[in-house]
């Protein structure tokens, strides 16, 4: 992953700008003679042109890993050592390979030898066009030649940061405030740099002690037909958007080495744009209630570039995994607990397009805090029944008495379904709590049913039989009832392990 060095302190110091300086570009003098001597000359500055990068490469990048003490990325290895395929950036290989296939060998040689870091690139091992026999491994292994080809392509940064986040299960809604900034990096050879050099820079005497700020409108910006960093980007699965709370704006600044600060923060000679939009989001959700109350989920927000991957691919910085994590340390989510976080590469096709485009996602692994629905819920079903088959130490002859405890609690079980109804959209399936309830309703029926027969075995004077059966009904009909909850919870639970929460996943030895 490309490593983005600019800071969250020049991020709030972009905010207090907007906040003082309006959107439009006449807060600043040098800007807008900046934008129009851009608009004004095409052909020298090509601004509607993006940054092609250079990639040298057999078309895929390794599978990273978070390393918490170091806080950057370091090559995911499991634990027999293998690399593994995190990224598809050339379009010829995207059919042949896939994200999250085991790297065995290459040329017959173990890629673990080489004992890759970081910072080593693999591509670096061998001259430019030569052919590479690998042999990869998903669920069989198979053996692929791919050449060493050197291509180039747009590929911005694509950070996007999770402020808050909201799940509105009735309506398989998620709802989510997102800041997304997208970068491209113009390099000093540029034209458009050296213009910045010229109009941008602030200078006492023959020394730059600091460079502008630029805002531009983003239809301003986009009117114009300068390259846009987020051009063609959308959100899966979204919505709809609450455009009372959305603000975008476009950030221009250019860097250099001869300023202390910059360089100390490893700022090179570079005109930094960036499209930015902070806004709250409704998103479709596809979640697996089999397992509910005890369930666990996937929030996937997926960016998608819209551009066809031989053109362009897109990278996320360093920036959005140190985001992802404050945001589950915040546990921010009511009524559910995150317990991991992940960003995804991967790719996408419209049904509309030749190819796919590149994606990013920012994944979180939820469990339902359950607590609410044992204590509340489910404890209360089984007061409920025990109250119920306590009616069997009713006299035989109090027939009266026993039917009116026992639809009593009938009663306030059909108010427990109400209750859990609303909690969940309408599901043409049965989760762990509709059995629960179902059984439920079963076995407060039942003693109704028994209260009747026993009272008539008590009018005809079959008393052996009458004292024999109850004895039953009592030594048994509760602790059945519990052994069936179990047992539900169990089956539930092992035939849809992948959205057990933990608390039960160890049942099916998940």
């Amino acid at each position: 992953m490309k490593k983005r060095k600019y800071s969250f302190f020049s991020f709030y110091l972009i905010i207090l700008n907007i906040l003082i300086f309006p959107f439009s570009v006449s807060s600043n003098e040098r800007c807008i003679e900046y934008f129009q001597t851009l608009k004004s000359d095409y052909e020298k500055y090509k601004p509607e042109l993006s940054p092609l990068y250079e990639f040298n490469d057999f078309g895929f990048k390794f599978k990273v890993q978070w390393n918490p003490t170091k806080r950057e990325w370091d090559h995911y290895q499991d634990k027999d050592g293998f690399y593994y395929v995190g990224q598809i950036t050339n379009l010829d290989i995207q059919n042949k390979v896939s994200i999250n296939d085991k790297i065995i060998s290459y040329n017959g040689k173990d890629l673990r030898d080489l004992n890759l870091k970081k910072s080593d690139e693999f591509s670096d091992n061998f001259k430019d066009d030569e052919e590479v026999n690998f042999v990869f491994q998903n669920k069989n292994s198979y053996n692929l030649s791919l050449k060493k080809k050197k291509y180039d392509l747009r590929d911005p940064y694509a950070d996007f940061y999770i402020r808050s986040l909201t799940i509105d299960e009735e309506n398989e809604k998620i709802e989510a405030r997102i800041l997304l900034e997208s970068a491209h990096e113009i390099s000093e050879d540029d034209s458009m740099y050296e213009l910045a050099k010229e109009l941008l820079f602030d200078r006492e005497g023959d020394k730059i002690i600091d460079t502008a700020d630029c805002f531009y409108n983003v239809t301003d910006w986009n009117d114009a037909n300068f390259a846009n960093p987020a051009s063609g980007f959308e959100f899966a699965k979204l919505h709809s958007t609450n455009f009372d709370t959305y603000t975008n704006w476009v950030f221009v600044k250019p860097y250099t080495d001869q300023i202390k600060w910059m360089k100390d923060n490893g700022w090179y000679n570079i005109l930094y744009i960036e499209y930015a939009e902070d806004g709250v989001h409704k998103f479709n959700t596809d979640f697996k209630y089999h397992n509910f109350p005890f369930d666990k989920q996937t929030i996937v927000l997926k960016l998608i570039n819209g551009m066809d991957m031989k053109d362009s691919t897109i990278s996320l910085s360093d920036f959005s995994k140190k985001n992802l994590i404050a945001f589950q340390n915040l546990n921010d989510i009511s009524g559910w607990e995150i317990t991991a976080n992940r960003l995804i590469y991967g790719s996408e096709k419209d049904p509309n397009a030749i190819n796919p485009s590149a994606t990013v996602s920012l994944e979180l692994d939820i469990e339902r805090k359950s607590g609410y629905y044992i204590y509340k819920v489910i404890l209360p079903i089984i007061i409920i029944l025990v109250i119920c088959w306590a009616s069997l130490w009713i006299s035989p002859r109090e027939l009266e008495s026993k039917l009116t405890i026992t639809i009593v609690c009938l009663l306030s079980l059909i108010a427990y379904n109400f209750i859990i109804d609303g909690e969940i959209p309408k599901l043409e399936y049965l989760t762990i709590i509709d059995w629960i309830i179902l059984a439920s309703y079963f076995y407060a029926a039942l003693p109704n049913l028994l209260g009747i027969y026993f009272n008539n075995l008590y009018t005809k004077k079959k008393l052996n039989r009458l004292y024999k059966l109850e004895l039953y009904a009592k030594k048994y009909g509760l602790p059945s009832y519990l052994i069936i909850v179990f047992l539900i919870i169990i089956l539930n639970v092992t035939v849809n392990n992948e959205n057990a929460s933990a608390m039960f996943a160890w049942m099916s030895g998940g």
